[in-house]
């Protein structure tokens, strides 16, 4: 398929890792009491493909991780991510097709603590044509159409067909700034009309961005309205902005803030990144995977040094959530998280993360802690084989009875890179 894409297959780079490991879990069913612990086999493999030509665009990363249980207490599992955008040119300057898929791994019940029952596979699906209209050198319009697929291995209400469309007009204002009036479409039928309700979502808003050399703005204005095919509608006011300032070659600064319209399948084509990196891991996320659109008002920030031999990132947030259908699961979440990367010499480096979050269920007058806490630490001893030693430590709080648990997981395997 690539080749036939751009003709030219070897220019694609895949890269890929291959562990395999013995993993020691202190609650592997993350129990308030009585923990189950277990030492048990897990092998995995990650890969990242990119490529980038005159006619094809790709950026792909995914992994699939096995875990074998001791004692046939759990079934064996097998999990898996995929995370990818495809830009196809099909007409250069006039028309272009956009692929996207986000796989990932979420809880079946975002109130209990993971572990193998509480897991399922969410896929979120997106692929359509978009058309470029040039009417003169500083003035363009855009004209996108997507069909999107969601699906969730348990939770049958979040299954839905989509139908979005997008009308854009751009003028450009100077060589770094331009402005942009955009209307936005999007039918979204469910598959089970009982516990899910059809809806039309329609966004009318102003852009504005500013691209400088060491400084870039981008700032949306307008309104959003949600449409029940049974009658009942809500609007809002649509307010993002977002801006990153370039320190110095090595620091950057980032703000995000919105408030806006969301539902968990839009979330999940938003969080596709632009560049792919070989995953180590498979993670369970904290999505609530249901049928609700919601309301979101967040603001995110974010630091990041880039050196030679040191990376670190501070990420701090606040964020809440009204949901339009069910307000079970209002929100208000504060959190931050930090990660680094420091290559202690040749062959042997060692990272480290933290997060904490504070989660208030504001309907169920229930409040979560969590914090989680990790090192990994990694030799090379010849080229493209290595020995990894991760441990990790996970704490929740909750006001909710037999809510607290905590868990920690030491894992030492055998990795092979092809580069």
């Amino acid at each position: 398929m690539l080749a036939a894409f751009s003709g030219h297959a070897s220019a694609a780079r895949v890269d890929y890792t291959i562990d395999l490991g013995m993993e020691r879990n202190s609650n592997v069913t993350m129990a308030p009491s009585d923990p189950i612990e277990q030492r048990y086999l897990r092998g995995g493999i990650g890969f990242s493909i990119t490529e980038s030509i005159s006619a094809l665009q790709l950026s792909l990363d995914g992994r699939a991780e096995y875990r074998d249980y001791e004692d046939d207490i759990f079934a064996d599992t097998v999990d898996g991510t995929l995370s990818g955008r495809m830009n196809w040119v099909a007409i250069p300057d006039r028309l272009f097709v956009v692929v996207e898929d986000n796989l990932t791994v979420q809880p079946v019940d975002s109130l209990v603590p993971d572990g193998p029952g509480n897991r399922q596979q969410v896929n979120v699906f997106s692929a359509g044509p978009t058309m470029l209209f040039n009417w003169s050198p500083q003035l363009h319009g855009q004209a996108e159409l997507r069909y999107v697929n969601s699906d969730a291995e348990v939770t049958e209400e979040f299954n839905s067909q989509r139908l979005a469309a997008a009308l854009r007009t751009i003028r450009e204002l100077t060589p770094t700034s331009r402005i942009s009036l955009n209307l936005q479409a999007q039918r979204v039928d469910f598959d089970d009309d009982i516990v899910a309700r059809d809806y039309n979502r329609y966004d009318l808003y102003g852009r504005y961005v500013r691209e400088l050399a060491n400084f870039q703005l981008g700032a949306d204005l307008g309104y959003s309205r949600i449409d029940y095919r049974q009658g009942e509608s809500r609007s809002e006011p649509l307010l993002r902005a977002d801006a990153e300032w370039t320190l110095s070659p090595h620091s950057q600064l980032t703000a995000v803030v919105s408030s806006q319209f969301s539902d968990t399948a839009t979330d999940a084509l938003a969080g596709i990144q632009s560049e792919s990196t070989v995953p180590v891991n498979v993670l369970t996320g904290d999505a609530v995977v249901n049928a609700s659109p919601y309301e979101v008002r967040s603001l995110d920030l974010g630091y990041s040094y880039t050196g030679t031999r040191l990376n670190l990132s501070l990420t701090p947030f606040v964020q809440k959530r009204d949901y339009v259908d069910s307000d079970e699961f209002d929100q208000k979440t504060r959190g931050s998280r930090f990660d680094l990367h420091w290559l202690m010499r040749r062959g042997l480096s060692l990272g480290t993360y933290a997060t904490w979050e504070r989660l208030d269920y504001t309907q169920l007058g229930r409040e979560d802690k969590t914090t989680r806490v990790g090192a990994s630490l990694e030799y090379q001893w010849v080229r493209r084989w290595a020995v990894r030693l991760h441990a990790e430590r996970y704490k929740r709080e909750s006001t909710d009875l037999n809510q607290d648990v905590a868990q920690n997981i030491v894992y030492l395997s055998v990795a092979y890179s092809n580069r």
